[in-house]
């Protein structure tokens, strides 16, 4: 009988080592973002800065956003405390104006791929004026004014 019993577990564990092992399944991705072109002659297809002093910050955020033709953005800020000058992001991704409202949406933040489902990564503002030279924006997200001036291809943010 012990025979017989040992014979069935070498024949259950045959069974399980025969068993490819379970694939843990990935998790979803988000659609990936694709950018849509701009409407030829949009006034804010170029190169937008703007300096503001943030409420509990002791120094200045200045910010640069290029929105190009193609649908594509980068983003760059600082912030500036007296003479030292502390980079603060560097995003790339795709903008769009829909009914008044522009979407910031990261696509890779310092180079590296984001989670852009993760809503960190989606900034969205009310356009209040856009012409050839200035670009209002306010955010939806804390009510925050940005008063953005036209700056030539190729600007960076100063040193």
């Amino acid at each position: 009988m012990a025979g017989a019993a040992c014979a069935a577990l070498a024949v259950l564990a045959g069974c399980a080592r025969n068993n490819p092992p379970a694939v843990a399944e990935a998790p979803p991705q988000p659609p990936a973002v694709v950018c849509v072109p701009a409407q030829p002659g949009d006034p804010m297809i170029g190169t937008w800065y703007s300096t503001s002093r943030p409420k509990g910050v002791a120094g200045d955020y200045r910010s640069l956003k290029v929105f190009s033709a193609d649908g594509h953005m980068s983003y760059t800020s600082q912030l500036r405390f007296g003479r030292r000058v502390r980079p603060a992001l560097d995003e790339t991704g795709c903008w769009q104006v829909v009914d008044g409202i522009l979407t910031m949406q990261t696509t890779a933040s310092h180079g590296e791929d984001v989670d852009t489902a993760d809503p960190i990564y989606t900034n969205r503002y009310r356009v209040e004026k856009k012409n050839r030279n200035q670009l209002i924006l306010r955010s939806l997200g804390d009510g925050r004014t940005l008063v953005e001036r036209r700056m030539p291809t190729g600007y960076q943010l100063p040193d």
